[in-house]
């Protein structure tokens, strides 16, 4: 009696032997082995389970990684790690990123969304995005870095010459509502602007002094500053249909403006 209790006490060891050796593959999938040792010359009843259980934690060595996977935002195209949308370069190794689509360039620029912003604050962040993305210093970076980066940084400009004027940043605005101004359109403007805006370019065209020429260009400015003010007003109360009307008179006084240049360079 005690040699049979002794024997079913020797396998139950083995079996809980087994029992251990598995659930330590699952916590350290390097130390599981491919075979689980008979007990009593016969397989182990868990010997299935324990099989299992290796193949498993086999396939689990095949996709460690020492970084999180992208769940949210967008992917970095060299790591595949979670990327914010408003991030320049890859939080988990560092390489730049293409520019992300849907941003504005209020949001490149990190200004407010609004047609007055401070334009020495703006040229500080311009400057401050070149240093960080301008190609001279991708020379030694790989191909598709340098390539990005001047994506990024061609962006950069354009964004920034179209905020700096008045002109062009109005009418950017006006396009992220879905409103556009066509060129060479006279629709909905009134007749003595128009006039008026023929008479001013005929009388620049005899100008030959050039007192009198910059006479013209400071009329013209003086104007160009009131309609901005006008603009202003216009985008504070919602009335993009009255900025957009203004912006159009602007942009004829401002082709005005680049004719008075034209005619100050010798």
């Amino acid at each position: 009696m005690e040699q049979a209790g002794r024997v079913v006490w020797r396998q139950c060891a083995a079996q809980w032997r087994v029992k251990r050796r598995c659930s330590a593959a699952l916590l350290q999938p390097g130390a599981v082995t491919s075979k689980v040792s008979p007990v009593g010359g016969r397989s182990s009843p868990l010997a299935p389970l324990c099989s299992a259980l290796t193949r498993a934690a086999s396939l689990s060595r095949g996709f460690t990684t020492h970084r999180p996977l992208c769940t949210g935002g967008r992917p970095c195209w060299s790591c595949q790690s979670a990327v914010g949308s408003s991030e320049l370069f890859c939080p988990s190794c560092s390489c730049i990123q293409p520019p992300s689509e849907g941003r504005d360039y209020f949001q490149l620029l990190h200004c407010e969304r609004s047609f007055i912003i401070d334009v020495q604050d703006l040229q500080r962040k311009y400057r401050n995005l070149q240093r960080l993305l301008h190609p001279d210093y991708f020379s030694r970076k790989s191909q598709r870095e340098r390539e990005i980066s001047e994506k990024q940084s061609s962006l950069v400009n354009k964004a920034y010459n179209t905020l700096l004027s008045p002109l062009s940043r109005g009418i950017y605005l006006l396009s992220l509502h879905g409103i556009t101004i066509a060129e060479g359109t006279e629709d909905g403007m009134d007749a003595p602007f128009l006039i008026e805006v023929l008479e001013l370019n005929e009388k620049l065209h005899d100008l030959s002094t050039e007192a009198e020429i910059e006479e013209i260009g400071t009329l013209v400015q003086e104007k160009c500053h009131s309609l901005i003010e006008n603009v202003r007003k216009a985008f504070e109360k919602g009335d993009l249909d009255g900025a957009k009307m203004l912006l159009a008179k602007m942009k004829y006084y401002s082709n005005i403006l680049d004719q008075v240049k034209k005619k100050m360079v010798p």
